[in-house]
């Protein structure tokens, strides 16, 4: 069983064109405030890094030419000491000296060679050829 109205109504829609126009408007409006309060804050970070990057460089600019006088003292003093004396053991050897301190022949017998007599003599020194 069937109560009420059974009377084929048409069921209209109501206007609400004016309502989506509203929360548009809001919808952007609040967009525009959190674009707007980003870009603050991106310009904020932005004038932070440039700030960062300058101090850097300044310091790198004094750190070189702080680097520049350190050498150029060193230069001066460098120049002022003069060269090191040379060592004692930098000198070159004396040619023809002898090392173990005997007394060498002059003249002729002073350019022979000196070999001792046991390796001389000794068996099996030498060429031997026997026909």
């Amino acid at each position: 069983m069937c109560f009420g109205g059974g009377g084929g109504g048409t069921i209209t829609m109501p206007d609400t064109s004016e309502y989506d126009r509203m929360a548009d408007q809001q919808i952007a409006l609040m967009q525009s405030q959190r674009e707007g309060s980003m870009s603050i804050k991106q310009n904020e970070l932005d004038a932070a890094l440039q700030g960062q990057q300058t101090a850097l460089t300044s310091l790198r600019d004094a750190k070189t030419a702080e680097a520049a006088d350190v050498q150029a003292n060193a230069r001066r003093l460098s120049a002022l000491m003069g060269p090191p004396p040379p060592d004692k053991s930098a000198s070159a050897p004396v040619l023809g000296r002898d090392r173990k301190g005997a007394k060498r022949a002059t003249g002729k017998k002073g350019l022979r060679v000196n070999r001792s007599r046991t390796s001389t003599q000794g068996k099996g020194t030498g060429l031997s050829i026997t026909i």
